[in-house]
């Protein structure tokens, strides 16, 4: 760029003069704003941009209310009932228990069963009978009670597991536990099945059921058909037959059409005219009856 020193006076004047000029110039106004334009046409959609990263997971929502209370459940069937073990002081009487029951004697320690046709049966006795009573030995206890009289340390029975056996079967009693702490395990034989009952009675008939809907027409069935077999003349008197020696849906019928009686003898006709000959000469008729005279003659011939 030149510089003062550069320039000569005269365009160091003429510059001066254009500045002045510039200055001078009045700044034009802004003129009225025009119209809005009609709406250009949608440009072409550009490319989809790129899968954004997935967001953190949210934190977990507040727990729903509580649902509703559904309906009661129906009562289940009563079921059959069980076996059971009794226990007493003494040996089962027979009104005691049921068909299938187990009964504990508390002194000395028995136990009977199963029950069956109402009579307990032997017991098992369970311990073995002190010969000297005031030994001191140890004994099972029935419900937390010493049976005996012994002051020895007292052991527990407790009942384990029921089972049942198959019918026939032996019932069984297992000690799954030590003689200290008995567990019987007990094995109960099923009831034999009982025979069968008479036949009930019969029941009142039951109302007459509605009449079902029409069932669909069946498809169209072959066409029959009909031909005519031997035709045969029976006897005199005899009775006319007609059989089908086809089946029923090709029929072949066969005929026997008996013969007539012979019929009355017909009235006598009236007598005939005597018939009149011109083929010749020398005949003559009579009551019916040609006679030929000698040298008779008839056409293509003489007699």
């Amino acid at each position: 760029m030149a510089t003062k020193e550069d320039l000569s006076l005269a365009q160091v004047t003429a510059l001066v003069r254009l500045s002045k000029k510039l200055k001078s110039t009045p700044v034009p106004k802004q003129g009225v704003k025009g119209e809005r334009g009609e709406k250009g046409d949608r440009g072409v959609q550009g490319p989809q941009g790129e899968k954004g990263k997935e967001g953190p997971k949210g934190d977990k929502g507040p727990e729903g209310s509580k649902g509703t209370q559904g309906e009661q459940g129906k009562i289940g069937e009563k079921g059959e009932k069980g076996s059971q073990i009794l226990s007493g002081k003494s040996k089962p009487q027979e009104k005691e228990g049921d068909d299938g029951d187990f009964y504990v004697q508390k002194a000395p320690l028995t136990i009977y069963g199963p029950k069956r046709s109402t009579q307990w049966g032997t017991g098992i006795k369970l311990v073995k009978e002190e010969k000297d009573k005031e030994a001191k030995t140890s004994q099972l206890t029935v419900g937390g009670q010493l049976p005996g009289g012994g002051s020895g340390t007292s052991a527990t029975v407790e009942v384990g597991s029921v089972t049942t056996g198959a019918a026939g079967s032996s019932a069984s009693v297992t000690n799954t536990g030590t003689s200290s702490a008995a567990v019987f395990d007990f094995a109960i034989p099923r009831g034999a099945t009982g025979e069968t009952g008479g036949t009930g009675a019969t029941g009142a008939a039951g109302s007459t059921g509605a009449t079902g809907a029409a069932g669909a027409t069946g498809a169209a069935g072959t066409a029959a058909t009909i031909a005519i077999g031997t035709v045969t003349t029976g006897a005199a008197g005899s009775s006319a037959t007609v059989s089908n020696v086809g089946t029923n849906a090709a029929a072949v019928l066969t005929f026997s059409i008996p013969t007539g009686a012979t019929g009355a003898t017909g009235a006598t006709g009236a007598a005939g005219s005597d018939a009149t000959v011109t083929a010749g000469t020398n005949i003559t008729v009579s009551s019916g009856e040609v006679s030929l005279s000698n040298n008779a003659h008839i056409d293509c011939g003489t007699y």
